[in-house]
């Protein structure tokens, strides 16, 4: 079960990430400033990295066999 969890997990990451390079795209592509948006963009690549380590962080200490067991047919 756990198993199907994890697989979940890593297609929304794989969505998450799939719209955060097409944001970083359109901010670099339709650019007002070229300065601007480079460290605009970078801000948001830190940041999204940031967010998803400690997402990776807390998802890895969940039980998910202790939450689920409860659902088993």
């Amino acid at each position: 079960m756990s198993s199907i969890i994890i697989a979940l997990y890593f297609l929304i990451i794989l969505i998450f990430i799939a719209f955060g390079a097409a944001i970083v795209f359109h901010l670099l592509r339709y650019r007002i400033n070229r300065q601007v948006a480079g460290i605009m963009s970078l801000i948001y690549i830190v940041g999204a990295v940031i967010l998803f380590i400690s997402n990776f962080a807390l998802f890895s200490q969940v039980n998910w066999e202790s939450i689920l067991g409860s659902f088993r047919l």
